[in-house]
């Protein structure tokens, strides 16, 4: 990521879980347990990936819904940025989670051995990577043969209703609050939102080698979910 971005969530760490709550109307959390559902393999324990996990918000969810459905994972979550790892790790030491643990880390270039893990998950983290197709050539090469992957994101809606809708609800309405919670990661996350390419996205986990790359829209198609395995 670029050094702009890095200094972009250092100065934002404190405020980035109550702003996003704050600009989806809550929305973002019901998102996250889309993803959390959809990422509980149909085993009895293996071991996840959280990429980009900011202030840990996904692990501790996958921890909790691992938790109620019987099921024992090791969940590591990594970030290339300290200070929204040092929130995440007062979040997980508060919940008492034992099975995860936060580690500082380049999505581009990954410090792990080749097919470590089952399952990966990643996000609201797309729109930040400087270069795609080098995060998902590392996501394949750390999954195991067969793993999963499970990416929450955020695009305009393809429909043109919605996306209207979306533009002015998010590039007017909310333009207020952006001045309030931090005008420079508002405009961040308006522009990166609405340049997103989703299908380029999905053309190039295909192109990488992952099978069965599904896209599923969310909440007014903003927010979607993007599934493959290796």
């Amino acid at each position: 990521m670029s050094e702009r971005i890095r200094k972009l969530f250092s100065e934002y760490h404190g405020k980035y879980d109550g702003a996003n709550h704050i600009y989806s109307l809550g929305i973002d959390i019901s998102w996250r347990k889309e993803a959390v559902k959809e990422a509980m393999l149909d085993k009895r324990s293996f071991n996840i990936l959280d990429v980009a996990t900011g202030t840990a918000d996904v692990a501790i969810m996958l921890a909790e819904e691992a938790m109620r459905h019987g099921k024992r994972v090791e969940i590591t979550g990594m970030d290339f940025n300290n200070e929204m790892l040092k929130t995440g790790r007062e979040k997980v030491a508060r919940k008492n989670l034992g099975n995860i643990s936060l580690l500082k880390g380049d999505a581009l270039s990954m410090d792990f051995t080749d097919s470590s893990y089952d399952l990966a998950t990643c996000a609201f983290a797309l729109r930040n990577f400087d270069d795609l197709r080098s995060f998902f050539k590392e996501l394949h090469r750390v999954l195991k043969k067969n793993g999963k992957f499970v990416i929450l994101e955020m695009g305009n809606p393809d429909d043109p209703v919605r996306r209207a809708v979306f533009q002015f609800y998010f590039g007017v309405l909310m333009r207020p609050l952006g001045y309030i919670i931090g005008i420079d990661a508002y405009k961040w996350l308006l522009h990166s939102i609405t340049h997103f390419d989703k299908k380029s996205a999905v053309r190039m986990l295909k192109e990488e080698g992952f099978r069965s790359v599904k896209t599923r829209e969310l909440a007014m198609g903003v927010g979607f979910l993007i599934t493959g395995t290796k």
